[in-house]
């Protein structure tokens, strides 16, 4: 059977196993900063989706008749 991830990084030099660690705190970092971009986005959405259910909406008259109004 083949050696996992942390193994094969162990098997590597100090200094590389630092680069390796520093590395992927930047990536999770990234990746933590963009969930949250992507959930504010989703709560701005909906936001604006409830500002414009509750938004009045106003009664266009295109024209009257003498019985009836067209709407």
């Amino acid at each position: 059977m083949g050696k996992s991830l942390s193994e094969k990084i162990q098997e590597q030099p100090i200094e590389s196993q630092i680069k390796i660690e520093n590395r992927a705190k930047e990536l999770i970092a990234e990746e933590l900063n963009r969930q949250k971009l992507r959930l504010q986005k989703q709560q701005l959405k909906l936001r604006a989706r409830k500002r414009k259910a509750l938004k009045p909406r106003g009664v266009v008259i295109f024209g009257e008749r003498k019985d009836k109004t067209l709407i």
